[in-house]
This record gives structure tokens, sequence and C-alpha cells, in this order.
């Protein structure tokens, strides 16, 4: 299941391609066409099933370092004035979530939007009328649901296939927000009590996935359900505390209740429920075991997270330690990435200046700064006192040595002061990759230690690269 859905997702990755084809229409999707319905070939089908010109696909995910596009044109007529025009609206709609139908110059556009996703198709002038209308709005309804569940199918399939392993938050609460799902036909989402506070650990398929990760507000109700200050809530306003700006307000109900180990708080569930009363009976009792069956599972995984950020990450910066980072480049496939190593100039004389708190302070600043910087599947580390290092798996040196420079830069025109006296920082930076400055990704790190050197010795803020001195 696990490879016939990753192929799925592949399908969806694809940057803008144009396809062709002169085959004759299936017959319609129709009920069928469920959330199973992945970006390609359901394109595809759509389009065959209702005689379109055309169909365009449009996402920008809190995972993709940019919008993932896919469209696919039958009709060899349309001008390509005409796609670029279609493009824009599409990307207009899903940037303000909008859906509606549009007359145009090639035909009908009809488009469906929703949380950062859109769909969208060509329908000829003669597509059978209001009835072949409404028919394409509701498949691509079911199309951008499909889309929207896909992270979380994928993930409920690898975490059912990891019955063996070790359970983490993510898969403990993954799989109890989807029980909750079939049992009230509810939105769902799983918080955990975490050292850092209240986060939003799983969500249903129903719920928004870009919950996912976001820590609540203390004073939210989520949070005060989570961590005991609350008994339970049914709240009419958002349980989360409006944890992301500008996301999509539900105006169902929410009924938050805790998740407990032995009177202990260890987490919450919040439920938009669909018919606005709260469960009874039976359904509340179901609800109440899954509930008490995950909050031990929870209590366990998240203990053993907080073993293992003990031994990996940075206590003061919260970064990656140096132990991280050398498990993370053994443990990636790749067999090509940058690694950054950065040095703040003149530190000592920060300190012998302000102070160790002062240190301190601008060694998290650092941190913070250099951790808007990266990607998603980037890791940064604090590997000394004032020393850090960045992997960029499958970047290549040219893309390192960028982003050492546009780093170098945002530190340098960013004002940093302690207790009202400004101070300015600055850092030395050494880039090596793999392939281009070694074959080995084990040898980058004694490259970049060495190219940080040179940067030091040749007058400190600058970039230098591996084997160009």
């Amino acid at each position: 299941m696990i490879e016939i859905l990753a192929g799925a997702a592949l399908g969806a990755a694809a940057t803008w391609f144009l396809r062709r084809s002169t085959a004759s229409p299936p017959a319609g999707v129709g009920p069928a066409a469920g959330p199973h319905l992945l970006p390609e070939p359901a394109l595809r089908w759509l389009l065959r099933a209702h005689g379109g010109l055309g169909i365009w696909m449009s996402e920008v995910g809190p995972d993709t370092d940019g919008p993932v596009n896919e469209r696919v044109i039958e009709a060899e007529h349309l001008a390509v004035t005409e796609v670029a025009a279609i493009d824009r609206r599409l990307e207009r709609a899903r940037d303000l979530s909008q859906s509606g139908a549009e007359k145009l110059e090639g035909g009908t556009f009809v488009f469906r939007a929703r949380e950062g996703i859109a769909v969208g198709m060509l329908l000829p002038d003669d597509s059978r009328g209001t009835a072949g209308l409404a028919a394409a709005e509701d498949d691509l309804d079911r199309l951008l649901e499909g889309i929207r569940r896909r992270p979380q199918i994928v993930a409920l399939a690898q975490a059912q296939a990891d019955e063996g392993s070790l359970e983490t938050v993510a898969s403990v609460s993954l799989r109890l927000a989807y029980q909750l799902e079939r049992i009230t036909g509810a939105a769902v989402i799983v918080a955990a009590v975490e050292p850092a506070g209240v986060r939003v650990s799983g969500t249903s398929g129903n719920a928004d996935r870009r919950l996912l990760d976001v820590h609540a507000p203390p004073e939210s109700d989520l949070a005060k359900v989570a961590t005991g200050r609350q008994a339970r809530a049914l709240v009419h306003s958002d349980p989360t505390g409006a944890a992301t700006a500008g996301r999509r307000q539900r105006h169902d109900p929410a009924l938050v209740l805790p998740i407990a180990m032995r009177s202990r708080p260890v987490g919450a569930v919040a439920l938009w429920l669909p018919s606005g009363y709260e469960p009874t009976g039976a359904a509340l009792a179901e609800i109440l075991e899954a509930i008490a069956s995950a909050a031990p599972r929870i209590e366990r995984a998240v203990q053993a997270q907080r073993l293992e950020q003990q031994a990996t990450v940075d206590a003061l910066t919260g970064l990656s330690n140096r132990r991280a980072l050398e498990r993370v480049m053994q443990r990636h496939a790749e067999s090509e990435g940058a690694l950054i190593y950065a040095d703040i100039d003149h530190f000592n004389q920060l300190n012998d200046t302000l102070g160790h708190a002062a240190g301190d302070a601008a060694l998290v600043h650092f941190s913070r700064l250099l951790r808007e910087q990266i990607r998603a599947a980037d890791t940064a580390a604090r590997i000394g006192g004032e020393e850090f290092a960045l992997w960029l798996p499958g970047a290549s040196l040219e893309v390192g040595t960028r982003i050492a420079e546009r780093f170098r830069l945002k530190l340098g025109t960013t004002a940093w002061d302690w207790q009202g006296r400004a101070w300015p920082l600055g850092a030395s930076f050494g880039v090596a990759a793999c392939p281009e400055t070694s074959r080995r990704i084990e040898n980058l790190p004694a490259q970049a230690d060495a190219a940080l050197y040179v940067a030091k010795r040749s007058g400190r803020n600058r970039v230098e690269v591996a084997g160009r001195q």
C-alpha cells in the first residue's frame, strides 16, 4: 500500500508539465472518486470523464519550498497565452481560497480551492449544460479532498506498517485522531504536552493539516485542557487560539477532552462536532476508551522523545548537537550534499566586554536567524562554543555557498543589542560539498573546518570554499 501511495505522491511533486492525448473519454467517474484519488492519474481520469480541454492542480503546503503544480492539456488549439492566463487564475484562487466557474475564451473554467490547494478544469462550451457543470464541480471537490488528505493517508499507512517499531508521539496521535474521526465523523486534532509546550501532534483527514506541529498559546482552551488547568471545554471559538494565521475558521462547536494518565495531564483532543451536539451513551464511551488507551502510549513516546532530545539537542540554542549532526549525515543515503561551518567573529571580545549572559543571548540570536534560513530537510547544529554547522542534503557546492553568503549578509544587517547597548555581529564561513570537494560525505567536516580557518585568517566576515585557497 505504501508503495502505491508513495508513487501517487511522487506524481504530484512534479513541476509544471504539458501532456497531450487523443484517447477517447472513459465512463464518468461519479461517486467512486473518493479521497483515495491522488493527483496522477486522477487528473487524466477526470479530464476524460468530463470531455474537458485541460485540468490543473496547484498546491502550497507546509513541507514544500514553493508551489507544486501539475496540468494535463488535451486541447491542441489552446494558445500559450490562454494556458498562462488559466495558470494565473488558479494561483489566485489557491491563494484566496476561491471556488467558482468563469467563462473564458477557450471554454468554461471550473475551479475549487481550500487551504492552499486548488484544482480546476476547462470545459468546452457544449459540455452537457448545467448538469455537466455540476458533475464536474462535484468531482473536483472530491479530487481536492483527496489531495488535502494525501499526507495523512501516507503517514497513516506508514504508521500501520511500523507496528513493531517504537511508537512516536506523531504515530500515536495520528492513529487516535483517525480513530475518533471514524467514531464521530468529526474533524479531530490531538495535542501532546511536551517540554516546549502544548503541540498539535496529530490531525485526522477532515482537520486542517496546517495545524500540525503548531504550539497552542498557553491561554487557549486546548492548552488549558491539555495541561490540566481545565477539565474539558465545549467552545464555539477556535480551541487552538487561532494558532495559525489566516486559517479557515470552522463554525461547528469544538469539544475539547483531556488525555490523562492516572490524573496526570498528557495532552488533549479537540473534536469539531458536525451535529453540534456532544456525543452521549455508547459513542461517548468509545471515545473515552480510545483516549484512555492512547494516553500511556503518548506518555511513553513523550518520555522517549525527551531523552532523545537531551542526547541530541543543544540545551541553550535548541539546535542539534554534534552527535545529532553526525548521525544525520551518516543516516542519509544521499550521494551529495553541502556542509557549512560558521563561527561567530570576535566572540571572546563580546564575552569579555558584555559578560557571558550576553554571549549566551548572542548565540540564541544567531541560532534563531540560522533556523529561519533553512529548509525542513536541513539540519542546523551547534558543534562548539560559538561554532555552528549546517548540513544541506542534496545541495550542490554552489547552493551551499550561496546560502552561506545569504546568511552572512542577514546576520550583518540584523540589529542585535544587549541591555540597550548595540553590538554588531559577524561570522566567518567554510563550505564543502559532495561530490564537488570530496567524493565521500565523511570527508566534508574536515574540509569545511579548513575552509573556515582560511576565512578567519583572511580577515573574517567572509565565506570560503574548500579547495579554492
